[in-house]
């Protein structure tokens, strides 16, 4: 299995690989470069039968500021036909979620500091989620001038329930780890300092059944959740119609400098 990434902090030790999220002086903002990473990890992921778990971490402070705003604003910016690329870009993305939910592996999130846009995406496609009491969750896509994309609006209902999922994503508040526990986005929350520790109990108490059983429970669960629904068809669309009706530039801009 790799383990030598340039945004990844990638260590395996069996039965679980441990990926850390490694832009620590950008917030671990996810570009295009670190995306690929994280692809290419889910796809060694599908050969590697001795993994068992994985636990995704961001070094630093934060968990990941979400989607990389700078570069984004600069491909928006240059790219003559990023009507066609955002369509693309957001196809991709939707396969991208999928693959956590096809991985054989049980999947932790291990939440050290704020998770912001597509770093909370990719903590809520995660089978569980720790969060270090510190830590704080917020989806500020629509200050940005755009919706929470990639088929993840249906999942964070699936998490939380509609009303909720309005609030987080309309109102763009940062809320702690005890609300986000009351509100079921996380499992549970921990001290900072025992947060590692907290994902590798969990993996303790997994391991004290076969795995193939908790591999079946997970499909079947992810197979009964109506993940995406009918959002998928027209999601590319709508992203398309909001680039062309708002000042998604601008709203880019404006965030990438906070």
């Amino acid at each position: 299995m790799k383990t030598s990434y340039e945004t990844l902090e990638v260590e395996y030790k069996s039965p679980t690989l441990l990926v850390k999220f490694n832009r620590p002086e950008k917030a671990n903002a996810m570009n295009g470069k670190m995306s690929a990473e994280l692809d290419e990890v889910l796809m060694d992921l599908r050969q590697s039968y001795d993994c068992k778990y994985v636990i995704f971490t961001g070094n630093g402070k934060h968990f990941s500021a979400g989607a990389d705003m700078a570069e984004a604003g600069e491909q928006l910016k240059n790219d003559p036909n990023f009507i066609s690329t955002i369509r693309n870009d957001q196809l991709g993305r939707i396969d991208f979620m999928r693959k956590f939910d096809e991985m054989d592996q049980i999947s932790i999130a291990a939440i050290n500091g704020p998770m912001y846009g597509a770093g909370f995406a990719t903590a809520m496609a995660c089978d569980f989620r720790i969060m270090g009491n510190s830590a704080t969750a917020c989806l500020p896509e629509t200050q940005r001038g755009m919706f929470f994309t990639a088929g993840c609006t249906g999942r964070l209902v699936n998490l939380v329930g509609p009303a909720k999922t309005k609030e987080l994503i309309m109102l763009c508040e940062a809320i702690d780890a005890e609300e986000s526990k009351r509100i079921g986005l996380v499992n549970k929350v921990v001290e900072d300092s025992e947060l590692l520790a907290a994902a590798h109990k969990m993996i303790q108490q997994l391991e004290k059944s076969p795995f193939l059983p908790l591999k079946m429970t997970k499909k079947l669960v992810n197979a009964a959740t109506p993940v995406l629904g009918n959002t998928v068809a027209f999601e590319s669309d709508l992203l398309e119609l909001t680039f062309m009706q708002s000042d998604m530039q601008r709203s880019m801009a404006s965030f990438s400098k906070k």
